[in-house]
């Protein structure tokens, strides 16, 4: 009986172990490619005092999608909103044309 009883008890703590790997980006994971694709879009297209900030993310086709929000200045009270897409395996960032955009959408 001891036997039956621990192999059922394994076998919920198994399938959530192998559930996990199923999860997607860890938060750490996450707040790296926020700050890549913040960074990068201040390299490339934001204006000089443009506040930008990670507003989203989520994952599509395996890698981060971050939207974006770039404000004028601070004192703004709208910003317009961009789309980054973060793939660690590839090693790429990329900021999406509008033409390009609908394909990373959520």
């Amino acid at each position: 009986m001891k036997l039956r009883l621990s192999n059922v008890l394994l076998m919920p703590l198994a399938s959530s172990l192998l559930l996990s790997g199923c999860m997607g980006p860890s938060k750490a994971e996450i707040a790296e490619a926020k700050e890549a694709c913040v960074d990068f879009y201040k390299r490339e297209r934001a204006k000089y005092s443009a506040v930008v900030s990670a507003i989203d993310n989520w994952t599509k086709d395996g890698v981060i999608v971050v939207e974006i929000a770039d404000k004028e200045r601070a004192s703004a009270t709208s910003y317009t909103a961009h789309i980054c897409v973060y793939d660690k395996k590839k090693g790429t960032i990329s900021l999406p044309g509008a033409f390009n955009q609908g394909r990373w959408m959520k």
